[in-house]
Parts: structure tokens; sequence; C-alpha cells
């Protein structure tokens, strides 16, 4: 007999009870001092299960009161019903996910994501974000191409990151969308962009900046090549010691160097050149030949016409896959990587290179996996990109990595 057969014959609220009482004495009470240095992560990783399959039971439990109508007696939405019965436990848009999963498991449409979801095998904030993207674009995609890219979703969700799923829904999202209504959205954004002082507190002023995603990518661009840390600086002028700026500390220094240096450049002449930011599309896309979108750095698409506005401005350079604009492999002939090189090697590692690293590409390092003065080429097939915490960490354990044209494997 399964544990879901027996707790038939008794409550399940005993049982969900009693289960919750012995993690909270698990937490308050037990002694991790005496865990052994291994069991630690292990631990983790079973406590970050138990929160997995809470998840999918409570969506099993939103998909039952969505069938009986729970809470329409009263007035209530099924989000702001779930909101009630959790006494405040589920933020906003945390009930909101959950109550969309609900209803969608309710739908034959959903059976496959249903399954996976109450299986736990897919969180419910991937299941959420797939029916949120299948509604947006419902109206307006071809059924059978949007049914074909959602089932894919749906299958392969569980190994994509937050990140990475967002990111394919993004560009999913400008794909499925005509050309003119993408374009439209974009210019609506644009004049949605805002900045304004909200108030002064403690001797500061609080500014709101709201950018759409165009815009976003250029000032983050720009504010990361001004905010890389900056040892001379350290207030005991000690030698080697590391920045004495918080993160946004730096990012707020980096936008009053760049305002600075455009109010000082004469008769609008900037002192330094524009800031470099990438757009990545294939070729086809580009020139309209396929249905497709421009991925800016920071994850955000773009439509071709857009790409093709940035790509008439100095210092816009765009990553067309399929085109030979710059020379990438430069051999032994140089030992530093080149820019070009450098944004070949973001568009394919993504980022951090080293298993398990979220550090963006912006803030990494180009790596020669084996060394410039061991007779390793500056080229791409020798290049990884590492953030500088792994980068100290690959050289301090000498690790080797195998490099392919989609990444790096590195042997830990």
């Amino acid at each position: 007999m399964s544990t879901a057969a027996a707790i038939e014959t008794e409550s399940l609220v005993d049982v969900l009870r009693s289960m919750a009482d012995t993690l909270l004495d698990l937490t308050r009470d037990f002694p991790t001092w005496s865990l052994p240095e291994a069991a630690v992560g292990e631990v983790i990783g079973h406590a970050q299960q138990v929160r997995r399959l809470s998840q999918s039971l409570t969506a099993v439990l939103a998909r039952e009161a969505d069938a009986r109508g729970l809470g329409a007696d009263d007035g209530l939405s099924r989000t702001d019903w779930l909101h009630a019965q959790v006494a405040g436990d589920l933020d906003g848009p945390e009930a909101a996910a959950v109550a969309r999963v609900g209803a969608a498991m309710n739908e034959p449409r959903w059976a496959r994501l249903a399954e996976r979801v109450a299986g736990s095998e897919v969180s419910v904030a991937h299941a959420a974000a797939i029916v949120r993207f299948h509604d947006d674009v419902a109206r307006i995609a071809d059924p059978a191409h949007l049914t074909s890219i959602v089932d894919s979703m749906v299958e392969a969700c569980d190994v994509l990151s937050r990140r990475e799923l967002a990111r394919l829904i993004a560009h999913a999202r400008a794909t499925l969308k005509p050309p003119a209504e993408t374009e439209s959205e974009e210019a609506g954004l644009r004049l949605g962009r805002s900045f304004r002082k909200v108030r002064s507190c403690a001797g500061f002023s609080v500014f709101e900046l709201r950018l759409d995603p165009e815009g976003a990518a250029i000032v983050e661009a720009a504010v990361d090549a001004l905010s890389q840390p900056r040892p001379d600086l350290c207030l005991d002028d000690g030698v080697g010691e590391v920045d004495p700026r918080t993160p946004a500390t730096r990012r707020a220094d980096a936008l009053l160097e760049i305002v600075g240096r455009g109010v000082a450049a004469p008769e609008g002449v900037t002192r330094s050149p524009r800031t470099t930011l990438v757009v990545t599309m294939s070729l086809e896309a580009l020139l309209e030949q396929v249905r497709g979108a421009g991925l800016l750095d920071n994850d955000a698409a773009l439509s071709p016409s857009a790409v093709r506005r940035l790509a008439c401005e100095a210092g816009i350079v765009p990553m067309v896959l399929g085109a030979r604009s710059e020379v990438l492999d430069l051999g032994y002939t140089r030992r530093l990587f080149s820019p070009a090189q450098r944004r070949a090697l973001a568009v394919r590692d993504g980022g951090c290179s080293f298993p398990g690293c979220t550090v963006p590409p912006m803030w990494c390092e180009a790596h020669h996996v084996i060394h410039w003065l061991h007779g390793g080429c500056t080229d791409l097939s020798n290049g990884a990109l590492l953030c500088g915490r792994h980068h100290t960490v690959v050289h301090r354990r000498r690790l080797t990595a195998t490099v392919t044209a989609t990444g790096v494997i590195w042997h830990v």
C-alpha cells in the first residue's frame, strides 16, 4: 500500500501538521554543529527537495480548489482565496503563480504539465512562466506553432534555470509576434521611460529610473564598464587590498562618471568612446528572411528593425551569427584575447563557465585553458570565461577543461 493510500484513512491535515511540527523542531533544536562537513550540503539538498515537494502539493491542492470553485461564493478570485488560506505565507506574485498553475492543471491542454508538476519534476515557478507565456501570445500566434513551442518548453524546462527559461520565453514571444506589433510595443515602451526624484532622506536623494529593455541594456553596459573594483582606492593605502566600495557604490560612481564626461564634453563631443552593446541574432532574421529577434546582453529581445537601427550607431556591435565580419581566431600571435574574441566567448559561454556559477559575461575574465606560456593559443578553442573567484580557483587547482563549439566542460 502506498503512503498516499494509507493517508486516506486518516486526516491529511493531521499528517501535514505533524510534518510541519517535525520540521520546526529540527530547525529550532537540532544540533547542526554535530553534522559532518560532507553532510551539511546533503542536508541542504534534502531541505530544498522538501520545499519543492511542498510547492507541488500546494499546486495540486490549488487545482482542487479551482475545480470546486472555492471562494467564488464570497466573490474572491482564485489568487485572493489562496492568499487568504495561508495567512500571508505566500506573497502576491507567488500566490498568483500557484493559482495560475492550479487552474491550468484542470485544463486538458495542460495535462502533461500537470503530470510533471504533480510529480515535482517541474517547479511551480517554471510552470507559471510557461502558462503565462501561452496566455499572452495565444491571440496572435499560429496555434500549431505555439503548441509545438509550448510542448517543447514543458518537456525541457526541468533542465533550465529560471534565467534560461526567461530568455527562451522572451525570444519565443518576439518570434511569434508579427514584426509590426513587436515594433509598436517597443515604441510604446520607449515612451514609458521615466527618471524622477522620489525623495530625500538622511542627506541622500533617491531617484527612480524606469527603462525599456533596450535602454536598460545601454545603461547596464555603460555602468558595468566603469564600475569594476579599484584596489588603488584602499583606505589603508595597502598593496593588493580590495576596493572598499560596495558594488552599489561602484555603480553609483560609474553613473556620475558617465554624466560628468558628457557634461564636460565640448560642443557635445564625448571624451571617451561609446559603450559597446552586443546584440546577437541570425543573419536570416536580421534580413527578415525568417521570423526572429535579437538578444541583448541582458537577455532582452529586440525586433529586427531595432537591431538594424542600433547597428547604424557607433559602438553597437551586431553579433550576427553566420556572418564573418571579424577575425576571431588570432592563434599564437597575441597573448591577450581581443574584444571581438571576448564578445564571441560571451555569446558561447553566457557568463562564467565554471559549473554552477551564474556571474554574467561582463563581470568575467577571458582565460587560456592551456596557458599561453605553455604554448596555448589565443583563440576560441582555447578560451573560457571565468569570474574572478573561479579564475583563481582554476589556477590554484590547475584545473583542465574540454572546449567545444557550444561551451566549456571543466574537469573538477
